[in-house]
């Protein structure tokens, strides 16, 4: 009896395993986008590089939660801290010790959740498929579909998947000569660590640009 237990137990072990392994990358997209929308309660952080020929490469490390933001953007035309909440964006400028305060821009390019948008958009107008996989991930190719008409969308997108927790690990992707990765996607930002608070800056000038 007991031989026939382990048996029993190791057949279990293989089915799920092969159960797991057996998902189709749109099985696997559908998981993670439900995964993603914790994010929406608990907030979530990432990082964003992009890089350009002449112009080098702008990197950002951002964290979201609800309507309030706070990204440190590192470039080669200098290095900036940015927050943004429902009204107000503050940006801080270490090379001038200045800190610029403006009523938030509200154009589609300053939505919060700009980034998170590539990873809507593989569900549409995208053809995906396993590339291969390890025991810690999937790695899936997104190509462009003939239904896709949008012409800024990268013909190829390359995306892993963590198998522990189905969250994305990178989202790489190439249009024209520009190159774009979105790295190190988690979940869980609290409030008060994207909040502005000018007493951490004692020394630095503000520019108040609000308007009435």
């Amino acid at each position: 009896m007991k031989f026939k237990h382990i048996v029993m137990a190791l057949a279990a072990i293989f089915f799920t395993a092969a159960s797991v392994s057996a998902q189709t990358a749109e099985e696997i997209l559908e998981k993670m986008s439900a995964e993603m929308e914790r994010g929406e309660a608990e907030g979530f952080s990432m990082d964003f590089i992009m890089k350009m020929p002449i112009l080098g490469s702008i990197s950002a490390h951002n964290q979201i939660r609800g309507e309030k933001m706070k990204s440190e953007i590192k470039s080669s035309e200098g290095d900036s801290i940015v927050w943004t909440d429902e009204t107000t964006d503050w940006t801080y400028s270490p090379k001038t010790n200045e800190i610029t305060i403006e009523n938030r821009k509200t154009d589609g390019s300053e939505n919060n959740n700009s980034d998170m948008s590539q990873f809507e958009s593989i569900s549409h107008g995208y053809d995906v498929s396993i590339q291969k996989q390890t025991p810690e991930a999937w790695y899936i190719v997104c190509k462009k579909n003939k239904d896709n008409k949008e012409k800024d969308d990268p013909k190829r997108m390359d995306l892993a998947v963590r198998k522990a927790d189905f969250l994305p690990i990178y989202l790489r992707a190439s249009v024209s000569v520009v190159t774009i990765s979105i790295e190190n996607y988690s979940l869980g930002v609290s409030e008060e660590s994207i909040t502005f608070r000018a007493e951490d800056y004692p020394s630095a000038k503000i520019v108040d640009k609000r308007q009435d």
